[in-house]
């Protein structure tokens, strides 16, 4: 593949912490050696859709003294309106509510009977490996805090005398869910462009600065060309003389501050001069730290 091809960088910072990241692989649009010179960069060929910071948190609180409970869901619900706080006084409560219902979070404390917020903790992650897990105890110590972390423990916070503690409480849940949802809205961007460009569904482009700096096999493909002749032509190589400007116009108007997006059909020309019937739809993006722009794009005949 062509050294031309560049990518979009997605900072690892919304994966930190992740289980998920350590598993799974991420493909990436350029070839490059898994010992890359920036390991902080995870790189797509899609933005992210913003997180609407509005959505409610539902939040599961697990402490055996009902006081305290109440207190925690009180304070919870008072200081940040979008949360909903579920209390249970059991592990094994909790477990059965985790299993039929769905929350953002879960505050527990570390010193219950039965079974404690580590052993709690190391259950939730077999079922639930991404799931933020705040432990808020008042029996605290490096020992303990070293045993969760290594558990996978996503916060961890010493119980204090005091109602300033909630809102530091209400901080740390609402950065954990903040990160957890980001975490879920980049898995599912990747899946998708995952099932669109790998598994070969559409014809995929990205062009800037008026040349392809990324194509799929599939777009390569439909207009008989190799993805390595087509990375920095111009998109002028694909269309007929009648329809350059049109598309040309479009694909300028998406590059600049403005972010546009536009639907439209034009008459392709393949390598060896036969002309084909093209839908597209794209829009811009800022690609390698510049405006840009993405097309999907399908032959009308297939």
């Amino acid at each position: 593949m062509s050294d031309r091809q560049t990518t979009v960088g997605l900072s690892r910072s919304v994966l930190r912490g992740s289980s998920t990241t350590g598993d799974r692989s991420v493909p990436l649009i350029r070839t490059e050696s898994s010992d890359s010179p920036d390991p902080t960069r995870t790189e797509v060929p899609i933005p992210l859709a913003k997180i609407d910071d509005r959505e409610a948190t539902r939040i599961l609180h697990v402490d055996d003294d009902p006081q305290i409970g109440n207190l925690v869901e009180t304070f919870l619900e008072r200081i940040n309106d979008d949360f909903t706080v579920v209390t249970e006084t059991s592990v094994v409560a909790a477990l059965n509510r985790l299993s039929d219902e769905q929350f953002d979070c879960i505050v527990s404390d570390y010193q219950m009977p039965t079974t404690d917020g580590l052993e709690f903790l190391e259950i939730v992650r077999e079922q639930y490996p991404e799931l933020p897990f705040i432990l808020f105890t008042g029996k605290g110590s490096e020992e303990i805090a070293s045993e969760a972390i290594v558990a996978g423990v996503t916060d961890y916070m010493q119980k204090e005398l005091g109602t300033d503690q909630y809102e530091v409480l209400a901080n740390r849940v609402e950065n954990a869910v903040e990160q957890y949802r980001t975490e879920q809205q980049f898995w599912n961007a990747l899946s998708w462009y995952q099932r669109l460009v790998e598994q070969e569904l559409a014809g995929v482009c990205i062009i800037q600065n008026r040349e392809f700096v990324y194509v799929n096999e599939k777009l390569a493909e439909t207009f008989g060309y190799t993805q390595d002749e087509l990375i920095g032509a111009s998109p002028e190589r694909l269309t007929t003389a009648e329809d350059r400007d049109r598309f040309l116009d479009a694909v300028r108007g998406s590059e600049d501050d403005d972010p546009q997006s536009f639907d439209t059909e034009f008459t392709g020309v393949r390598e060896g001069g036969e002309t084909v019937t093209a839908e597209v739809s794209g829009g811009s993006i800022e690609y390698d730290g510049e405006p840009a722009w993405i097309g999907v794009l399908r032959a009308v005949e297939d």
